[in-house]
């Protein structure tokens, strides 16, 4: 396959492309400023920026999947995964490519659950506010669409190895106890969504 990760240079996408070309697959990064490391050949990038659309259809054209895997801080830019999914759906449908997984959060539209903690929650209510806003219109978009996607919503996220033991919800249900997920068992789970049809039109919860 060929797999297009958007946000390729980020802590979660730079494991998106190992994992993909672990796999065997070819891949193709939009990278802004950040180098991709390594020297694979099947690793190419597109230089440009996720708000310039002629940079993302390049990127997509001749793609068979794509994963959209931007950083959720807090940056200038309140609204980067909504209008970056803007320009990448039109661009899969500029192309005919079908498969896309695109990170959010755990908590999205149910941001005052109480399977949430306490704290959580009041970081959610007030500094993670924008955030959640832009994931959720995010979202938004990518259900509108008449793509094959997939949305994962980690619990939080580690820097720890993949494990492969973590628990799933496949209709974005909440998960009791929950603890963060390593970023590696995450860009497993991406690159599954965009190799199979395990999660088609699903939304993924994923905790350990």
């Amino acid at each position: 396959m060929r797999i297009v990760v958007f946000g390729a240079s980020g802590r979660t996408g730079r494991l998106v492309v190992e994992k993909a070309l672990g796999h065997g697959n070819s891949v193709v990064g939009l990278v802004h400023s950040s180098p991709l490391a390594g020297n694979d050949p099947r690793l190419s990038t597109v230089q440009g920026d996720i708000h310039d659309f002629e940079a993302v259809s390049d990127a997509v054209a001749g793609a068979d999947g794509v994963v959209f895997a931007l950083s959720h801080g807090s940056g200038p830019d309140k609204h980067v995964n909504e209008t970056g999914i803007a320009n990448v759906i039109h661009a899969m449908a500029e192309h005919d490519v079908r498969k896309l997984a695109a990170v959010s959060t755990a908590g999205a539209f149910d941001r005052n659950s109480r399977m949430l903690s306490l704290t959580y929650r009041a970081l959610v209510a007030v500094t993670m506010r924008a955030i959640y806003d832009d994931l959720e219109a995010m979202e938004r978009r990518i259900m509108a669409s008449d793509l094959d996607w997939t949305i994962v919503r980690p619990y939080g996220l580690t820097e720890g190895p993949a494990s492969g033991d973590y628990r799933i919800t496949i209709d974005g249900a909440l998960l009791p106890k929950a603890a963060r997920i390593s970023r590696a068992d995450v860009a497993g789970v991406l690159v599954k969504a965009v190799e199979t049809d395990a999660y088609v039109r699903r939304v993924v919860v994923i905790a350990d």
